[in-house]
C-alpha cells in the first residue's frame, strides 16, 4: 500500500535539527528543503498535531512576545524511531508534473515563438536558481560548518545545482531544435 503524505516525516526530520515552533518548522522548510520538497501550512499544522497525538513529538508552551504562548515541539524517542524506520524504506517514485513539458508536448498547436518564449523564461528562472543555490551553499558552509547535518544538506543542494545545469543545457538544445539549427 502506497503511503500518501510524508508531511509528518519532514516535521520529525526538522525536529532532529532543533526544537521548533510550527512557524519555525515552516521557515526551516522554506529555507532548506523547499527547492525539492515543499509543505503548505495547511498540511503542516494538522500533521504536527498528529505527530503529538501519535507520541512522536511533544509540545510545551513557551513565553512569547505576543499575547499567545508559543508552542515549541520536540521529537520523542518514539518519533526518532519512526523517522529512522521511514528513512530506511525505499523512496516512492517521484511524481513528475512539469507544466513546461506538458505545454511543449502540445506545442505544435501554437506558434513556435510561444514555445521559444516559454523556454527563454525557464532559462532565466534556472539561472536565478543557480545563483540562489550557490549563495545557499556558501551560507550553509559559513553558518553550519561544524554541523553533522552539513554533508547531507550539501548533497541535496548539489542535486539541485546539477539538475538546474542539466536543464539549462536542455533549454539551449531545445532552442536550437525549434530554430532548426
Amino acid at each position: 500500500m502506497r503511503e500518501r503524505s510524508r508531511t509528518k516525516y519532514i516535521i520529525l526530520g526538522m525536529l532532529t535539527i532543533d526544537d521548533m515552533s510550527g512557524y519555525d518548522i515552516s521557515k526551516a522548510i522554506k529555507s532548506s528543503t523547499h527547492h525539492f520538497w515543499a509543505e503548505s501550512e495547511g498540511q503542516l499544522y494538522p500533521a504536527l498535531a498528529a505527530c503529538v497525538k501519535l507520541g512522536w513529538a511533544k509540545c510545551k508552551e513557551a513565553a512569547a512576545d505576543s499575547k499567545r504562548a508559543k508552542k515549541i515541539y520536540s521529537i520523542t524517542a518514539s518519533g526518532k524511531k519512526e523517522l529512522a524506520a521511514w528513512l530506511k524504506k525505499e523512496p516512492q517514485e517521484a511524481l513528475v508534473r512539469n507544466e513546461l513539458l506538458l505545454k511543449l508536448f502540445f506545442g505544435r498547436n501554437v506558434a513556435k515563438l510561444d514555445n521559444l518564449q516559454h523556454i527563454a523564461h525557464q532559462q532565466q528562472r534556472l539561472e536565478a536558481e543557480l545563483g540562489t543555490y550557490s549563495a545557499m551553499r556558501e551560507e550553509l558552509i559559513k553558518r553550519h560548518g561544524n554541523s553533522p547535518h552539513l554533508q547531507y544538506w550539501l548533497i541535496t543542494l548539489d542535486y539541485g545545482l546539477k539538475s538546474a545545469k542539466a536543464e539549462l543545457a536542455w533549454c539551449k538544445d531545445t532552442i536550437k531544435i525549434l530554430n532548426n539549427k
